[in-house]
């Protein structure tokens, strides 16, 4: 299943067509590694020439523009991709960021830059508006649910429960975008404040209810994409329990 089609995507990869692309994933989790996924399929989808770069090494002379991943969350709030992006920005070439969140503004040269839900333009009001590339991921899915209700929170900077004991944040359970997407399958039903585990659960067609974080991002994306999936978005576990008794 894809939630999107490629024709949603042609505005970031058609810029992008007989350009040699040096990709430089981001440093983060298997949520983040879902949306690599996605890019790296939609790569090949549309013939685009790319390698995947080592960040620890200079680009080669065979490539001509850097594409850093999607998916991150832009600002200061992250140093060690903040600190990334400078060291990719001091090899003179142009870079072009994928779809990103803005935790605040990131005034630098960048030759183009796009913001997967609309919240972000107050930071970054030149951005492009394009889909958080996990979106347009095609994966085919197999698995019954052998559970009912999955109940999946953040335990990092982004959390927002009180409840910091809780111990199931699959970010931390799960190494692989694979493993992301077999741990939502095994459920019915997933409540979570991770944003790409809840995409996770729309890849598979579950009922998914996505929860806040700490920033806008997560009720930014709802509104600007998810919600037409069917996903729900409540503001506390609570209601999102409500919420699931009503249905």
């Amino acid at each position: 299943m894809r939630l999107l089609p490629r024709e949603a995507f042609a505005e970031v990869f058609e810029p992008l067509a007989g350009r040699r692309v040096a990709y430089v994933r981001s440093i983060g989790n298997a949520g983040d590694a879902l949306i690599d996924w996605g890019t790296l399929q939609m790569f090949g989808e549309f013939g685009i020439d790319y390698c995947e770069q080592d960040p620890a090494s200079p680009v080669g002379a065979d490539r001509d523009v850097i594409v850093f991943a999607g998916g991150g969350n832009m600002g200061t709030r992250y140093r060690h991709n903040w600190e990334l992006r400078g060291r990719l920005l001091s090899q003179g070439l142009p870079v072009v960021v994928f779809p990103q969140t803005f935790f605040s503004p990131e005034d630098r040269p960048y030759e183009r830059v796009y913001v997967r839900e609309r919240a972000s333009w107050r930071y970054c009001p030149g951005a492009i508006l394009a889909p958080d590339l996990a979106l347009g991921l095609q994966y085919t899915n197999s698995t019954l649910p052998t559970c009912g209700t999955g109940l999946f929170l953040r335990r990092d900077c982004e959390r927002t429960s009180k409840w910091r004991w809780f111990l199931r944040d699959p970010a931390r359970m799960c190494r692989t975008p694979q493993a992301y997407l077999q741990l939502a399958a095994r459920y019915e039903r997933i409540i979570t404040n991770r944003l790409h585990f809840a995409i996770c659960g729309l890849i598979l067609g579950r009922e998914t209810t996505l929860l806040p974080n700490d920033n806008h991002k997560n009720q930014a994306m709802y509104e600007t994409w998810l919600k037409s999936f069917g996903c729900r978005f409540a503001p506390n576990l609570r209601v999102a329990r409500r919420q699931r008794r009503a249905a």
